[in-house]
């Protein structure tokens, strides 16, 4: 059992874990659809061309994946410039084309195998509902009863 608590929850605290909370469902919601789709590789199936690869650096890392156009098997889904999740540097060379799965992400592409791309998706939205819980807590749980202590000005008997 957790100590009780001996003061008022701080309200800047709560506020900052609040509007955490809230940024982190606002962006993790709309794309838990895409990520179930992208694990699962539920979408129109068809070829990846890549075209030419991408690469951004930053904070001492870089970043490639490979850029180029997707076509469903059926042909009723044609992009350009979309990018293949998860290709690297050593992927492919230009021109040269592989499965692909359209999951409704806007310029991107997968792997028909799937991906585990969702697993940061999921974590972050568990982490939103948590910050949201401790805040809840916070300021709902009733305060402790007040404790009686001894007046200074009185002694224990040594009976």
């Amino acid at each position: 059992m957790p100590p009780p608590r001996k003061r008022k929850p701080s309200g800047f605290v709560s506020l900052l874990l609040l509007l955490a909370g809230v940024l982190l469902l606002c962006l993790m919601l709309p794309n838990l659809g895409n990520a179930a789709r992208a694990a699962t590789a539920d979408g129109p199936r068809g070829t990846f061309t890549a075209v030419r690869l991408v690469c951004a650096g930053h904070a001492g890392h870089t970043s490639c994946e490979w850029s180029g156009t997707f076509r469903s098997t059926d042909g009723t889904v044609k992009q350009e410039n979309v990018k293949l999740y998860g290709s690297g540097p050593n992927t492919f060379e230009a021109g040269q084309q592989a499965p692909a799965v359209d999951v409704g992400t806007t310029g991107r592409v997968y792997d028909p195998s799937g991906t585990h791309a969702w697993i940061f998706t999921v974590l972050l939205l568990l982490l939103g509902y948590t910050l949201l819980g401790i805040v809840a807590f916070r300021h709902l749980t009733p305060p402790p009863p007040p404790t009686t202590r001894p007046s200074p000005t009185t002694r224990p008997s040594l009976a």
